[in-house]
């Protein structure tokens, strides 16, 4: 990791029983959590409503970006220019996510996008959730913020929320009959 540019921002610690963790900083700016299962595994949970469904990378320069996660994480990478949008989707060789009928490859992992606003050099997850709409409501009643509402993008419905203490993500409803 270090050889491949990135830095140690939280050397590896214990997290006992459950594992260890470090928290890194990749050349480009974006931080993000490695961690080593003990107890717990991690996100062994997939396909299903309430699993993780894939991470976002936002950053000013994916080309400059890519490089180190593949190197690190042994990630393939797919370039993308999609309706004035460029990125990368990052596969990941022998992971099976998703559905067979969805829109990108089940290998997946991530997708990392240009973006030189604000938001750029971080990481966000996506959740899987079977009902956006509903998330959303339970999301108001307990002190979390919708950031922004249900909106529907290509055969998904989503809606980006935070918990009571800040914490961004989206969450995501596949729509099964605009998959044709």
């Amino acid at each position: 990791m270090l050889a491949a540019g990135g830095r140690v921002i939280v050397e590896p610690l214990d997290a006992r029983p459950a594992g260890r963790l470090a928290i890194i900083e990749a050349p480009t700016g974006a931080t993000f959590g490695l961690w080593e299962p003990g107890d717990r595994a991690g996100a062994q949970r997939i396909n299903e409503p309430g699993a993780w469904a894939m991470s976002a990378l936002r950053t000013k320069d994916v080309r400059a970006a890519l490089p180190f996660y593949a190197t690190v994480f042994g990630w393939l990478v797919k370039p993308f220019a999609d309706a004035g949008m460029h990125g990368a989707l990052l596969r990941l060789p022998g992971y099976v996510g998703g559905r067979p009928e969805q829109p990108v490859p089940r290998d997946v992992v991530a997708v990392a996008i240009e973006d030189d606003g604000p938001h750029a050099e971080q990481w966000s997850v996506d959740f899987w959730i079977d009902d956006v709409d509903a998330a959303v409501e339970r999301v108001a009643r307990r002190a979390g913020a919708v950031i922004k509402p249900p909106f529907d993008v290509a055969v998904f419905r989503r809606a980006v929320i935070a918990d009571p203490a800040g914490a961004i993500c989206t969450i995501s409803q596949l729509v099964p009959e605009r998959l044709s």
